[in-house]
């Protein structure tokens, strides 16, 4: 059980909208432009472009700002491809100070951004997939915590961001017939100070991918910089520590401050999982107008209709970008899933019924990148899915929530 405290933020929110778009901002339908003919800036529509209205509006064509912030993500996930060492010990090549000067990440990606916390996991249950050579009980380095604290940069957002990035594979073959078709109860739950007005009661009908879920519970032995030991603890154990400590930093600036998930591939299938985690704790504890947003590349399916619904209920919001000619966004689940109508939904209560989440931006062979559809590993790589999102303009955005 994660027992983290998070600070005694009370607020008289009698609202039942996380995303309640603030009156005097743009709607979506007006955020390529304001109404003088000047173009509208993210720190103006940030709510829209993190979901507020669930990307109506602009997905189809696909809005500028939303296209630029979804890219900017995506640049995040990439940077932990490029900074994973997997040929010694499965850590990062650098450390938390320098990892965005060393990598000689673009301005446009990270500026503005401090790396707070390296996400470590138990990476064992899905060995394959990662392909890491290290078998260290510390833990494989999974991703990084960071938080934009630069002026500019705080200006330029709107608001103060907390984003949480997850390490994928850019491989497909040797991981894919390791996702087990079975789906286990979630048993995700918090500690809490106080009983809260509207705390999220725990769904036993919530059910997580094994794999999954296994690799974001299972503990490693990780030395604690900040206690100066060791100590058995998960990848969730160090991301909600982490996010619970910084709401704590920037307590007084609740209202004016997100917290955003991207990942690639396995690494999306966690940021969707971890953020449901992280909302369903942020209701339970005083938080929950913080907006909770995923922007996903290449996820594989999750969970099960429970999930599905969970998610959406409980206020995140999900965008799934996603290559038509990627075989990973199909599983698991290939034979039941969502898109089986009311036989999906009769035959929920199998082991091995999957349900996608959120908001779907499918490239599908419209955008003039995609090219070698029948390579399975070419459509499965983040490049292309950043080359595919930076030539799209108009496509069909489904929204396969529940």
């Amino acid at each position: 059980m994660a027992d983290f405290p998070l600070p005694s933020v009370d607020r008289n929110d009698s609202s039942d909208n996380t995303y309640k778009t603030m009156s005097s901002l743009p709607t979506s339908s007006q955020i390529s432009g304001c109404k003088d003919g000047s173009q509208a800036e993210l720190c103006d529509v940030w709510r829209d472009i993190q979901g507020a209205n669930n990307w109506n509006g602009l997905l189809d064509p696909i809005n500028p700002i939303l296209k630029s912030e979804a890219l900017r993500y995506g640049h995040f996930a990439r940077l932990c491809y490029d900074a994973f060492d997997g040929d010694g010990y499965g850590t990062c090549k650098h450390s938390k100070r320098e990892l965005f000067d060393k990598m000689g990440v673009s301005n446009t990606v990270c500026i503005g951004y401090q790396v707070t916390k390296y996400i470590y996991a138990n990476t064992d249950v899905l060995r394959s997939f990662f392909g890491d050579k290290s078998q260290d009980i510390k833990g494989v380095w999974l991703g990084f915590v960071a938080v934009s604290v630069d002026t500019n940069q705080l200006r330029r957002l709107g608001r103060r961001d907390i984003v949480i990035v997850w390490r994928g594979n850019q491989t497909t073959q040797e991981w894919i017939q390791d996702l087990k078709d079975f789906l286990v109860p979630a048993r995700l739950s918090y500690k809490c100070e106080r009983t809260c007005k509207d705390r999220q009661p725990a769904n036993e009908g919530v059910r997580i991918e094994r794999g999954f879920l296994t690799c974001y519970t299972s503990t490693i032995h990780h030395h604690e910089d900040s206690v100066g030991k060791f100590a058995n603890v998960s990848a969730r154990d160090l991301v909600i520590a982490e996010i619970c400590r910084l709401l704590k930093v920037y307590e007084n600036e609740i209202d004016d401050l997100s917290i955003t998930f991207t990942g690639h591939s396995l690494g999306a299938a966690l940021a969707t999982l971890s953020a449901y985690d992280i909302k369903q704790m942020l209701n339970s504890k005083y938080c929950s107008r913080i907006p909770v947003t995923v922007f996903s590349f290449a996820s594989p399916r999750v969970g099960n209709l429970a999930f599905a619904k969970q998610v959406e209920q409980i206020g995140v919001k999900v965008l799934r970008l996603v290559n038509e000619a990627d075989v990973v966004p199909k599983v698991p689940g290939v034979l039941l899933n969502e898109n089986m109508g009311f036989l999906s939904k009769w035959l929920n209560w199998l082991p091995w019924t999957y349900f996608h989440v959120g908001v779907e931006l499918n490239f599908s062979n419209i955008s003039p990148f995609s090219i070698h559809a029948n390579n399975l590993a070419y459509s499965h790589k983040l490049d292309v899915y950043l080359n595919l999102l930076e030539g799209y303009n108009v496509s069909q955005a489904l929204n396969s929530s529940p």
